[in-house]
């Protein structure tokens, strides 16, 4: 996500570049980690994290996520950044693993689908158009923030059932202009093994989050 553009540059002298090829496997191998220990954590896990108290289930979640994105975005040492990542990744795990199984195979797959299918699309656009999603990650990030803003609303006030499907296709939106903005991103940074991390984790986050959002979509469109 946007965060990593506050991240101070590396230059040649800084750090050391890679190739490209090298850099790009190491973005999909971090994403495919990522993907796999999600996948474990809910196949394996699920039982185990329904056991915890929700009070203290969210107060693990918000601080392992936080930390984890500190480190990935200010670390300028790959295995800190790493680590960083793990400490993203375990708790949206753990999240997932408790809410899945509320949502039948078919909807998840769909969801799983949409998804990945977006991604392609919004990866081309990126590939086709850099300067244009490089360009946009102010007004995504205002955006993001007012939908989020207009979500927390939503759960105190009950907006109809219209409204909040029409606020979750608008964040799916943006998240989708998210993957397109990070992968210009990262053609963009030097290439080095610390930014491959960051670049995945960046794209992780924007995967997840579009997911979950075509996840609640789809399950409210199919008990409707």
């Amino acid at each position: 996500m946007a965060l990593s553009i506050f991240k101070n540059r590396y230059s040649a002298d800084e750090a050391k570049i890679i190739s490209d090829k090298a850099f790009y496997l190491v973005v999909a191998l971090t994403l495919l980690f990522g993907f796999g220990v999600n996948a474990l954590e809910v196949w394996l896990l699920a039982d185990y994290f329904a056991t915890w108290n929700p009070v203290a289930f969210y107060l693990a979640y918000f601080v392992l996520a936080v930390i984890g994105i500190c480190l990935n975005v200010f670390s300028r040492n790959p295995v800190l950044s790493f680590i960083g990542y793990c400490l993203v990744v375990l708790p949206i795990g753990a999240v997932l693993s408790l809410a899945l199984p509320y949502y039948s195979y078919g909807v998840i797959r769909s969801a799983f689908t949409v998804t990945a299918l977006m991604s392609v699309i919004f990866a081309l656009l990126a590939l086709l158009y850099p300067d244009f999603f490089y360009s946009i990650w102010k007004i995504l990030s205002v955006c993001l923030i007012v939908a989020l803003i207009w979500s927390i609303i939503n759960m105190f006030t009950g907006l109809s059932g219209v409204a909040s499907t029409w606020i979750d296709w608008v964040v799916v939106l943006i998240f989708s202009c998210y993957v397109g903005f990070d992968i210009s991103f990262a053609r963009n940074r030097p290439k080095t093994l610390d930014n491959a991390v960051d670049s995945a984790c960046g794209l992780y986050l924007d995967l997840v989050n579009l997911f979950v959002r075509l996840l609640a979509i789809l399950g409210r469109s199919n008990r409707g």
